[in-house]
């Protein structure tokens, strides 16, 4: 019972993390399409401000420009710009659905070789499980009656005294 609730609970998670990661990919197509940057964090804005960390090369600092407020520029940090040298939006920078349906499939691919070893290990633990509780139940039979059950095999012993715990497969990563 415990171990099937524990599977569930990881099933349920698993799902959770995938609506999740749906969620920011959707987040991310929309703030692409807006034509907006990546919102900082307190810490991101700390960090370039320089607030807790004082540069070891004080050349460095004088050689990268800031914003007014010591947040760092998009191409400082690392991310392209949408603008050409000349000042137009490059068209291979747009977004379109084909990089939007991109996104999801990845999210699709990984959430599902995610859910393939979820299941494998679950399964791998139902089996590992069975056959502990099979042998106990076999040294429990022979300590009772030594006579009768001393060359009973684990695989001799039925079902219906220790069932195999059910992984259940079939569960969907998206419901709607």
């Amino acid at each position: 019972m415990k171990l099937r609730l524990q599977h569930s609970i990881e099933r349920e998670k698993l799902i959770v993390s995938n609506e999740q990661e749906v969620l920011r990919v959707h987040y991310r197509a929309a703030r692409t399409l807006a034509n907006q940057t990546l919102p900082f964090s307190a810490c991101t804005v700390l960090l370039d401000a320089e607030v807790y960390n004082v540069p070891m090369d004080t050349q460095k600092l004088l050689n990268i420009p800031r914003c007014v407020a010591g947040v760092a520029l998009r191409s400082e940090l690392g991310q392209p710009s949408l603008e050409t040298d000349d000042g137009k939006t490059s068209v291979r920078d747009r977004f379109n659905a084909r990089q939007f349906m991109s996104w999801l499939q990845d999210v699709d691919d990984k959430f599902d070789k995610l859910k393939t070893c979820l299941l494998m290990r679950q399964q791998h633990e139902a089996a590992a499980l069975n056959a502990v509780q099979r042998l106990e139940w076999q040294l429990k039979l022979q300590e009772l009656d030594p006579a009768t059950y001393k060359s009973i095999s684990i695989y001799e012993i039925q079902e219906f005294y220790v069932p195999l715990v059910d992984v259940n497969d079939d569960f969907e990563l998206t419901p709607i």
